[in-house]
């Protein structure tokens, strides 16, 4: 498989919130002291966030970088989380949305990417 990537870091930082944040709404749930729906919502979102990583990592991987929509999809969803709930996990968030954001502008810079599997490009040809 081919990889502009050495490793799909925000995709696979997405994923490990989602993974973190799943086992959580799981210990709340087992735990029994908080209301069930609370469990339910750590849960649901902690697994929506493994499959968005999931898909990230897809995408890292096949374009080198996370294009401008899924991150501004990400910030928006992260704006509205912390509007709602300023001290929460959407905090955690904010990492791997700076690392897309960093690897996004390089990619539009052309400094960041992997060499072309072509060779280098000459004037002559």
């Amino acid at each position: 498989m081919h990889s502009k990537t050495q490793f799909p870091l925000t995709g696979a930082m997405l994923a490990f919130i989602g993974s973190v944040h799943t086992a959580l709404g799981i210990v709340v749930w087992a735990a029994g002291d908080k209301e069930t729906e609370l469990a339910f919502w750590f849960t649901a979102f902690g697994v929506a966030a493994v499959c968005l990583g999931i898909a990230v990592i897809d995408v890292e991987r096949t374009r080198g970088y996370v294009p401008a929509p899924i991150l501004v999809a990400t910030a928006v969803l992260v704006i509205f989380g912390l509007v709602v709930e300023p001290v929460s996990g959407f905090l955690t968030v904010l990492v791997p949305l700076a690392v897309g954001v960093r690897g996004w502008t390089r990619h539009r810079r052309g400094s960041g990417g992997a060499p072309n599997p072509a060779g280098p490009v000459t004037a002559l040809g």
